[in-house]
């Protein structure tokens, strides 16, 4: 088998596991099924959360979407109570978005409940095997950033 051919099988596999383990952790999550957010809105507040005075224009930029999508995800989040619009004390016409309680909290839950699945999770992993799949996914992250970058400049 050459190089090549051993790379495609290995995307292929990548993209199965990626569709079932997707599959495995919506049915472990249960922060997702007991909320009435969808991931996507669950995505926004985690940006929301980790990005303090994040703007709707920034937050559209993270999550790759038009800003007017962004402008109707954020109200249906203000509407539900999970996040807050505030206006900027320096810059009046700039308008930034916080979580609210609600949006703390569930996001708190939310954290808590994923640390416990990680635990489970680990838990049937020897520590070796776990520094090692922590090890590739760094990997995997430094060089998807660099081809985002990258891509980013309009290099190829």
């Amino acid at each position: 088998m050459t190089k090549h051919q051993e790379t495609e099988n290995i995307i292929k596999e990548l993209m199965e596991l990626g569709y079932k383990f997707r599959e495995v952790m919506f049915k472990l999550n249960p922060t997702l099924f007991k909320s009435e957010l969808t991931l996507t809105q669950l995505t926004a507040l985690q940006y929301i959360c980790h990005t303090p005075n994040i703007t709707l224009k920034e937050l559209a930029e993270k999550m790759v979407i038009a800003q007017s999508s962004a402008s109707e995800l954020v109200d249906r989040l203000v509407k539900m109570k999970y996040v807050e619009r505030k206006i900027s004390p320096e810059d009046r016409r700039k308008v930034t978005l916080s979580l609210s309680n609600k949006g703390k909290k569930f996001i708190e839950q939310h954290v808590i409940e994923n640390k416990a699945f990680f635990e489970k999770l680990l838990k049937k992993i020897p520590i070796e095997e776990q520094r090692e799949y922590l090890s590739a996914m760094q990997k995997f992250y430094q060089v998807s950033l660099e081809l985002a970058n990258q891509i980013h400049k309009g290099e190829k």
